[in-house]
């Protein structure tokens, strides 16, 4: 990537699917670093989500200013319960609904959260 430009990565469900949840921090941050806005097709629970701020602070330094994120989950549906009912009973494992963005705090300039809906500008700061 060159250095006017920011990755804007989308990365599925089945992507992260069988990591632990510390190889999926792992692959965040790595991307992260290297100034990509991830869209993972899940969404992270409070401790997940507290976990990875806490790792990625151990990363900071001047070339990495920390990460920021945004979740945005599931409304609770029929449909929703459904899905999260057949994942958990019959695949045995979490349903996790929602998206959840992640970038680093240089380029996330500004992030605007509504109902439905996510903007955000991603900007890279000149380095002097």
């Amino acid at each position: 990537m060159g250095d006017d430009g920011v990755t804007i990565e989308f990365l599925s469900r089945t992507k992260l699917q069988g990591k632990s949840f510390e190889e999926k921090v792992e692959v965040v941050i790595e991307r992260v670093k290297e100034n990509a806005v991830l869209v993972l097709e899940e969404g992270w629970s409070p401790e997940e989500e507290r976990r990875l701020i806490q790792n990625a602070m151990d990363e900071i330094d001047e070339d990495f200013p920390g990460i920021e994120f945004l979740g945005l989950n599931d409304h609770e549906s029929r449909f929703t319960r459904a899905k999260k009912m057949f994942y958990e009973k019959v695949l045995n494992e979490k349903y996790r609904g929602g998206i959840t963005i992640v970038g680093n705090s240089r380029v996330m300039e500004k992030v605007k959260k509504e109902r439905d809906a996510v903007s955000f500008l991603a900007k890279l700061e000149e380095n002097d």
